[in-house]
């Protein structure tokens, strides 16, 4: 099971619950950490929303690194780009971060909900929206050369998407390891743990209960300038 640290994730609880509700008669699926829900060379079979849980989309390249595109939480649909334009890259996984409940529907129910429903249709271009928001963030990251640079960058967007702020600290509520970072900033692991080492050092960036915590957000965004 996810840890129990991970239920304070801030995210749009009444949307989420909403849309949950909404697609309560989706047949319910049960997903282990690590298990892959949709395979990167197969078509989909159906539309996933997920009920609980973190799935990360990634794609892996001819030398086998894997690049971490995004992570979704509770009440976002996947494979979003094949949900609405039929069309599933080649090469794009999904797969279970943590413990996953989903509800999966298809294509079709999808498409007739929201055709009726604008509320519901609302929600699904802003999860659209929010998609292409991370790829340009991601983009943005990479620009930067530097190894500290890129790690920076990348906190920062993860404490803007799953951040919480508790007393002076913000704490990134996702099951994000070092592993993860370098993978969404195309980066060896050894490369971005020793630039993790520095932050940790300086007191910039801390590890709580195994989640990454930002402990000064203006020290950190003045690296960036």
């Amino acid at each position: 099971m996810a840890s129990s640290t991970l239920a304070g994730l801030p995210n749009r609880e009444n949307a989420d619950a909403s849309i949950i509700a909404h697609f309560n008669d989706g047949e319910l699926i049960y997903f282990t950490t690590g298990q892959i829900i949709i395979n990167g060379f197969d078509e989909p079979d159906g539309i996933y929303l997920i009920k609980s849980g973190f799935i990360k989309a990634y794609s892996i390249s001819e030398d086998g690194q894997m690049n971490l595109l995004l992570i979704h939480i509770a009440g976002e649909f996947i494979p979003m780009p094949w949900a609405l334009a039929g069309a599933h890259p080649s090469g794009l996984f999904y797969e279970a971060m943590t413990d996953v409940i989903v509800l999966r529907t298809s294509k079709d129910k999808l498409s007739t909900e929201m055709a009726t429903n604008t509320w519901l249709s609302q929600e699904v271009l802003k999860q659209t929206v929010s998609i292409v928001t991370i790829y340009t963030q991601r983009i943005q990251t990479l620009q930067f050369r530097s190894a500290r640079g890129r790690i920076i960058a990348e906190l920062l967007y993860l404490a803007e998407r799953f951040g919480k702020t508790i007393g002076t600290e913000i704490i990134i509520y996702a099951p994000i390891t070092h592993q993860d970072v370098a993978d969404s900033i195309n980066m060896s692991r050894e490369t971005a743990s020793r630039a993790f080492e520095l932050l940790f050092d300086e007191g910039l960036v801390g590890q709580k209960d195994h989640l990454f915590t930002i402990l000064d957000l203006t020290k950190l965004q003045l690296e960036l300038r």
